[in-house]
Formats: structure tokens, C-alpha cells, sequence
């Protein structure tokens, strides 16, 4: 008895010092046979940019990246707000991080379908991307999912606008998550990767450049159309998220000064 008193101290302060330990714990709250972290959701767990955007594609973990982010906020007594286009999408996260929290020591003193609080002074906010309900929160971390299908005008940015002045003046401690498949390159998230901005770290992870997902990409590679595959499995970013070529292709290969094969 002593002896198992003792490993469970030493798996404890393993996963206290390590995030890929503590990551993978969690996971096994949901899919007890897991048995690594992908490389890139550590990166981006222990992610200390400001600005963080992960074009990622379906099914690869993203989610469980960003309930891990939530929870070790809420070890820390922060407040993390987490929106998405839909309030389903939101509440998903949300179920994630209270599964996770089960894993922890920290207790949960009240907890709704949109609102976890720890007894730390911890906060989890889930709620849909409207501006107009969004304000007036002071956090430490704004966890945005699926950001390339924000709402509203100039491809969501209104809605960032909102939210961003509720970062802590902290800035040190604060950080803006984005997570999304893309959708054409007509929106904000599209901008993160398209702009040169040094203070943005940027994660791209292809379905095709993992391993356990083979089975379902070559799936999808029969079932979806070659735009669509290219788009949600190879995370490309499509002109308006649904051409096959690149308006810039098309432009240049019809231009009378950049054709390759210019009209005489």
C-alpha cells in the first residue's frame, strides 16, 4: 500500500512537470487506449505566443488541445473564454474541459452548460461568437474555434474586434487562440497566415501527416470531391473555399502580361 501511495505521488508530479504527460492523462478520460500526444499538440500546448492559429484538419485533436490549455489556466486561477460560430461547437469544449478537470485535484464550485468556476477563482466561459452578448468579460486566454466561420462582417472581424479588449493588460500572460479548418482566404483567419506578422506562431497540420488518421483519409480521399479533400483534409486555403485553382492561378494564366502563355 505504501509503494502505490508513492506512484501515484511520483505519476502526479510527472504530469505536473511534464505537459505531455498531463496531456496524454487527460485524453485517456475519453479514449482510455491512447497512447501519445501528437508532436504538434504539444507545440501548441506549450505555445507562449501572443497570438496563437492552428489550421488544422477534422478529427486531428484540436479540441483537446484547446481543453488543455483551458485546464491548465484554470490550475493557474485564470479565466478563459472560449467562443465558436455555433453554441454547440462552444459547449463541446466545454464538456472536454470538465472531463478533464475530473482528472485534476481542483475542485469545481459551479458549473452550467456554459460556465465552469474552480474553487481557485478559476473561470471556463463558453458561449457563441455575437458581439453583442460577448462583452464585458476580463480574461487571460480567448480560446476561438472553427475562426475561419465567424459570423459577421469582413470575415469575422468584427467579432474578434469584440473580444479582443478583454484580454488582461498582462500581456505577458495573455494569449488569443485560434483553431479552425480553413474556409477560402476571405477572413480573418485566413489573414493570420497569409500576413507576415512575427508575432503570430503558426501550426499547420495536414491530415495526411498523421499516422492514426490514415484509414479515414483515404476515406474521405474516395468519398469527398479533389477541392474538398484538398480543403478539409490538406488544410489548404482555397480562394473562396471552394475553387479548385487559386484566383491568383486564374489571373495570371489569363493575364496578357503574366500568362505563361500570353494572347498575341
Amino acid at each position: 500500500m505504501p509503494f502505490d501511495v508513492l506512484n501515484d505521488w511520483c505519476l502526479g508530479l510527472e504530469r505536473d512537470l511534464d505537459p505531455a504527460a498531463e496531456m496524454l492523462y487527460f485524453l485517456r478520460q475519453e479514449i482510455p487506449n491512447a497512447t501519445e500526444v501528437d508532436p504538434w499538440q504539444l507545440e501548441a500546448v506549450n505555445s507562449t505566443a501572443g497570438t496563437i492559429a492552428m489550421r488544422v484538419c477534422r478529427q486531428a485533436g484540436k479540441s483537446c488541445v484547446l481543453a488543455t490549455r483551458a485546464v491548465r489556466r484554470l490550475k493557474q486561477g485564470h479565466t478563459v473564454l472560449c467562443l465558436a460560430p455555433a453554441d454547440r461547437q462552444s459547449r463541446e469544449i466545454g464538456r472536454k474541459v470538465a472531463t478533464y478537470l475530473r482528472a485534476t485535484d481542483l475542485v469545481v464550485e459551479r458549473a452550467t452548460q456554459t460556465e465552469i468556476e474552480t474553487s481557485n477563482g478559476g473561470r471556463f466561459i463558453s458561449v457563441p461568437a455575437s458581439g453583442a452578448t460577448i462583452r464585458g468579460n476580463s480574461v487571460h486566454e480567448i480560446q476561438i474555434d472553427e475562426a475561419a466561420y465567424l459570423p459577421g462582417m469582413n470575415g469575422g472581424e468584427d467579432v474578434i474586434v469584440s473580444v479582443l479588449p478583454m484580454l488582461r493588460d498582462d500581456v505577458q500572460n495573455s494569449q488569443v487562440v485560434f483553431a479552425s479548418t480553413p474556409a477560402g482566404k476571405n477572413n480573418h483567419f485566413a489573414e493570420l497566415f497569409q500576413e507576415t506578422k512575427d508575432d503570430v506562431h503558426r501550426i499547420v497540420v495536414k491530415g495526411t501527416s498523421i499516422p492514426r488518421l490514415a484509414s479515414r483519409v483515404e476515406r474521405l480521399r474516395s468519398q469527398l470531391s479533389a477541392t474538398r479533400f484538398r480543403q478539409e483534409v490538406e488544410v489548404e486555403m482555397l480562394s473562396d473555399g471552394l475553387s479548385y485553382f487559386d484566383l491568383a492561378t486564374i489571373e495570371n494564366a489569363t493575364s496578357m502580361e503574366n500568362a505563361i502563355c500570353p494572347r498575341l
